[in-house]
């Protein structure tokens, strides 16, 4: 059985005032919209797959009120985890985490991962321009843009977005859903409710509703600075963990961790501290261990073995249990196998 979702043709009433904690006054299951607008081919936007991260309702609200009566592109918008949008939370306990269970997932099939399925069945059988996945971190980062597929129109997709760009392999996400289909890419953009992350996903949605067609070739460095995601690093259950170096807890850091996101770590830079032999586990996109190329630990101090550039660590618990601690990266480098 699927879970259920509701198709409008039309905004709402209400929708333009609606706010996180009331949201399913307005929407009680996920919903897919249908907004008819003069340019026929389809821009498809999803918001609120992580219920806790709601820039992008403030960007759809602020980009629909400026074309009520005057809609330069059709636009298909997913509202999704609407149940913990209401709690404030990246998605509740009897959930799966609904931006790792759209086609491609290495999740069972079940009730969620086949509502994905039909959602992107019927974007499938529109003519569509683009896919915008919008999205917050839970820690401090710049805006960055991030692609599945690293082919020239995605770079430039990126590239109208931030100078930061990453590629990233994760099954499951609604962004690899369109991968061969149309240009997609998913917008972080910065905390929740950041005024700056509002404002420019504002205008990067706007000039995708008049944009003609997107570069076929690929932006200049100085443009567009893509890494790649492949790694993450993940703390086991059994581990605890905590952002205080005086702590007692298997796994320390220190409290400003979050500033080493998007700056190179080097493998003489301690990155944490361990009373324990094996404190976090390094997985691929695969889901394959490959803690011990990564990392090692000697005298109590965790250092990686090559120099990569973490992104997205948050100190939010739940999140570090739910998801992981942190992404490590690279530079991006075409038909070559990233160093582990």
């Amino acid at each position: 059985m699927s879970e259920h979702f509701d198709r409008l043709h039309a905004l709402p009433e209400g929708f333009f005032g609606i706010g996180t904690a009331n949201i399913r006054s307005l929407f009680p299951n996920p919903t897919l919209i249908q907004l008819d607008g003069r340019d026929q081919r389809f821009l498809f936007v999803s918001i609120l797959l992580h219920g806790n991260e709601y820039t992008g309702l403030r960007v759809m609200q602020r980009v629909l009120a400026e074309h009520a009566h005057d809609l330069p592109r059709s636009i298909l918008l997913f509202v999704g985890n609407v149940r913990a949008t209401e709690s404030n939370l990246r998605f509740l306990p009897d959930q799966v985490d609904y931006n790792r269970c759209w086609p491609g997932t290495l999740l069972s099939p079940g009730p969620t991962t086949k509502m994905m399925q039909r959602v992107i069945e019927i974007a499938h059988g529109q003519p569509l321009f683009a896919a915008i996945d919008i999205h917050n971190n839970t820690g401090r980062n710049p805006h960055y843009a991030c692609i599945t597929d690293p082919r020239a129109e995605n770079q430039n997709l990126a590239a109208m977005f931030s100078r930061v760009g990453t590629v990233f392999n994760h099954r499951g996400v609604s962004t690899m859903a369109f991968d061969g289909i149309c240009p997609a890419a998913t917008l972080e953009c910065g905390l929740p409710g950041d005024p700056a992350g509002i404002d420019n996903a504002c205008h990067f949605i706007e000039q995708l509703l008049t944009l003609d067609a997107l570069p076929t070739e690929p932006p200049p460095r100085e443009t567009l600075h893509l890494v790649e995601s492949h790694l993450s690093m993940e703390i086991p259950e059994q581990i605890s963990f905590e952002f205080d170096l005086d702590a007692d807890a298997d796994l320390r850091f220190e409290p400003d961790i979050e500033n080493r996101n998007f700056t190179l770590v080097d493998p003489h830079q301690v990155f944490g501290y361990t009373r324990v032999e094996r404190p976090v586990l390094i997985t691929d996109t695969d889901g394959h261990d490959v803690t011990d190329q990564v990392v090692r630990v000697e005298d109590g101090k965790i250092y990686l073995n090559n120099t990569m550039m973490p992104a997205m660590i948050t100190r939010d618990k739940l999140v570090v249990r739910q998801d992981c601690l942190c992404h490590l990266m690279q530079d991006y480098l075409p038909n070559h196998e990233a160093e582990l």
